[in-house]
């Protein structure tokens, strides 16, 4: 038997070599927790700057926000644009799963939302766009329409990509289109249409998928801006509604969505093709829905009185009824300005 060392009171048994370790360790450890305490500090503080800076609040709002989506500035930032309810703790805020897209049952819908995201307007850009990717996730459609998206601030457009496959138009130049679809949506051709007419390098963007067995066909395009240019709008839309009606003859079951900033008047929209409709009107004209480029309500260019309804969507198909609502009407309090000079377009199309 090892003979026991006899300890005068009070005395502490002599240390074991791995004793004396593990003491390093424990000695070491408390500065590791300090380091990534003041690095989780930093991200925190940062985000509520970040936070606050773009929503024009204070601080002590970003943290409230902040600390309930894990610090997650986008999904704060979902949270205030958004407006809904703050999401419960421990959450980060972010969808674990994609867009499902529409049910493939008899009683599916289909949303789509058509937004022309001003991205020319250099002015707080960055800020506006990532407002614009608030919108649109926080509303989540089954397709998106974009016009006038940018390359300078593609960043948060393809932050979606987690969520939708994306297909732009012509992307290299100055400013394009592009047709977001759920990731759900089963892609089977995409195409671009140049208008011979443009002197703006505008398109017809067609992307053609299925949604279970239902065919359907997205177009989403820019027509050529201004009153002066009314005779080539004119030539442009005509060919897109025809391009539309040619795709209900030969498809007759299939979905047909044809929308976009069209930059349109009343009396230039020649007579639409059999079976297809438009989406305001065919919601009962929602009082307050109307106008998509308002200057009464949105001074981001500027203020003279002006009310159009430049942005549309038209639709063929099974699903017959739809819902119509203007989205991104709330004002960036950092920069006062909203997210777009346009309002988007939100449509829920049902049985």
């Amino acid at each position: 038997m090892a003979k026991v060392e006899e300890l005068e009171e009070g005395e502490s048994p002599p240390k074991r070599q791995k004793d004396v370790d593990a003491e390093h360790e424990e000695e070491e450890n408390p500065i590791d927790e300090r380091n990534a305490l003041e690095e989780e500090n930093a991200v925190a503080e940062r985000a509520m700057r970040d936070f606050a800076a773009i929503t024009g609040t204070d601080e002590i709002y970003a943290h409230t926000i902040l600390q309930d989506v894990n610090w997650n500035i986008e999904a704060a930032l979902e949270v205030h644009f958004g407006g809904q309810n703050e999401p419960a703790a421990g959450s980060d805020g972010e969808n674990e799963e994609p867009n499902e897209g529409p049910s493939t049952s008899s009683e599916f819908e289909v949303s789509l939302m058509s937004w022309n995201i001003d991205g020319l307007d250099g002015s707080s850009l960055a800020t506006r766009m990532k407002a614009v990717h608030c919108v649109l996730k926080n509303i989540n459609p089954d397709f998106i329409f974009l016009q006038e998206v940018v390359e300078r601030e593609i960043v948060p457009i393809e932050k979606l990509e987690k969520y939708y496959k994306i297909f732009y138009s012509n992307r290299p130049s100055q400013y394009f289109t592009a047709i977001l679809v759920s990731k759900a949506f089963d892609v089977l051709n995409h195409h671009v249409h140049h208008f011979e007419n443009s002197g703006m390098g505008r398109t017809l963007q067609t992307v053609e998928g299925k949604i279970g067995p239902t065919k359907v066909f997205l177009l989403n395009t820019h027509l050529e801006s201004m009153a002066e240019h009314s005779n080539k709008r004119t030539v442009q839309i005509r060919y897109c509604l025809q391009k539309m009606g040619d795709i209900v003859r030969n498809n007759p079951n299939a979905l047909v969505f044809f929308g976009g900033d069209l930059n349109i008047r009343d009396e230039e929209l020649p007579p639409l093709p059999n079976g297809v409709a438009d989406a305001f009107l065919a919601a009962g004209s929602p009082k307050g829905e109307k106008f998509t480029w308002d200057t009464r309500k949105n001074d981001n260019k500027f203020a003279h009185g002006a009310q159009c309804r430049f942005d549309r969507v038209f639709w063929a198909g099974p699903l017959r009824t739809v819902s119509f609502k203007l989205e991104g009407r709330q004002r960036i309090r950092t920069t006062l300005c909203f997210p777009s000079d346009h309002w988007a377009v939100n449509c829920t199309f049902s049985p």
